[in-house]
């Protein structure tokens, strides 16, 4: 019988979008990622549904449905990538909560984030939105981090191109956070993707501070990256509270340890078993959530799980997101794959403008490939004369 063919390190390695194989799969988990995206914001736009826990519930088994009705032949991983997440105001991010609290309930005038990921067979796509709960016109300090928000995001796009430098994206996120008077909000990274990676080393910082340094590279051509943009009308700096337990979890495959307690190996053996590559959340553990905490705790301990808590800013701050995902292409513009399309920007009453006179000529290039026309097949017109 013939054996098995194994994918040394340096193939997954240099896997990338140049195989047809490998882009369907990031396209069509960013299409669902973009679906799910959407219909949480409907949920809460046109069905008035509040409840945050209920949202996030939604969200992860929408993706589970989807993507569990693809690839039904062989064993292929595919699920969430990210766990659904909705943070509100002065809330940064990973707030994904098992319990009631006020801020897991939407009220209008809200400024909410929506964040999640998905993947199918280790090929993730991420995404996040920002809006208002209730419409209606975005004034004062929401409305300059929305802005900020949205023109760093359309700025990137544009600069998905190879040959560009992280430090150039670094840059133009500083600029265009200045412009309407916010601060990028520090510790957020963008990532280069790769199958079953999602952090890979390949880093675009938002905002660099002597703690955190990325090495310099440039954008290669059939490369994924997941582009996070994340504007505050604080300080810039989200801090961890003990306000809200943190949820949401990742197992650190290069960290081994025999754990001394039963019930910490039985959670580590599900978390190997169901979550070996991506962030999972408590959710997923709600029939054993109190084993599940008590193993967890040990799982800690040694480095075996890294924990994303939930972030703050300082009170009565605003904080917007975009996120999307995009390939790199070699000679047209970039592919992006999911992420907001369109906002109704006259909604949008910043006190502040883009006044970058580079940044505004880069937000005037075209950087969608033009669709090509469909060719009309002409019809053969029937001739009754005979050939010569």
């Amino acid at each position: 019988m013939a054996e098995a063919m194994e994918i040394s390190d340096e193939e997954l390695d240099n896997l990338d979008c140049s195989d047809p194989t490998c882009l369907n799969k990031y396209v069509l988990a960013g299409k669902i990622a973009q679906e799910v995206l959407v219909a949480l914001q409907c949920k809460v736009v046109n069905e008035n549904v509040t409840d945050v826990v209920q949202l996030c519930a939604l969200g992860d088994q929408l993706i589970t449905e989807k993507t569990g009705s693809l690839y039904k032949k062989g064993d292929i991983s595919r699920g969430v990538a990210f766990p659904t997440c909705i943070s509100k105001n002065s809330l940064a991010g990973h707030f994904s909560p098992l319990t009631p609290s006020p801020d897991a309930t939407l009220q209008n005038g809200d400024l909410i984030k929506i964040d999640l990921g998905v993947q199918i067979d280790g090929f993730a796509s991420l995404v996040a939105t920002t809006f208002q709960v209730g419409g209606g016109p975005i004034e004062g300090a929401k409305a300059n981090a929305m802005a900020a928000a949205w023109t760093g995001a359309e700025c990137a796009i544009r600069m998905m191109k190879p040959g560009t430098s992280n430090e150039q994206i670094t840059e133009m996120f500083q600029k265009v956070a200045d412009s309407f008077g916010c601060q990028c909000l520090e510790g957020v990274l963008s990532h280069e993707l790769r199958q079953f990676v999602i952090d890979g080393e390949n880093t675009i910082l938002a905002k660099p501070s002597p703690e955190r340094q990325v090495e310099k590279f440039e954008l290669q051509p059939n490369k994924v990256y997941a582009i996070d943009v994340v504007m505050s009308t604080g300080e810039g700096k989200a801090i961890r509270k003990d306000v809200h337990d943190t949820t949401i979890y990742k197992r650190i495959v290069e960290n081994q340890y025999q754990l001394k307690n039963k019930t910490a190996r039985q959670f580590l053996k599900q978390v190997n078993t169901d979550f070996p590559a991506y962030p999972f959340t408590l959710r997923n553990f709600t029939e054993t959530l109190t084993r599940a905490r008590a193993g967890l705790k040990e799982c800690l301990a040694h480095d075996l799980l890294s924990d994303y808590p939930v972030l703050h800013e300082k009170e009565n701050e605003f904080i917007a997101q975009f996120k999307f995902t995009c390939v790199v292409r070699p000679n047209q513009g970039p592919l992006r794959i999911c992420g907001t399309p369109s906002i109704d920007q006259d909604q949008i009453q910043a006190s502040a403008q883009l006044e970058d006179p580079e940044l505004l000529a880069l937000l005037q290039t075209q950087w969608e490939a033009p669709k090509r026309k469909k060719r009309k097949k002409k019809k053969k017109k029937k001739s009754n004369q005979m050939e010569n």
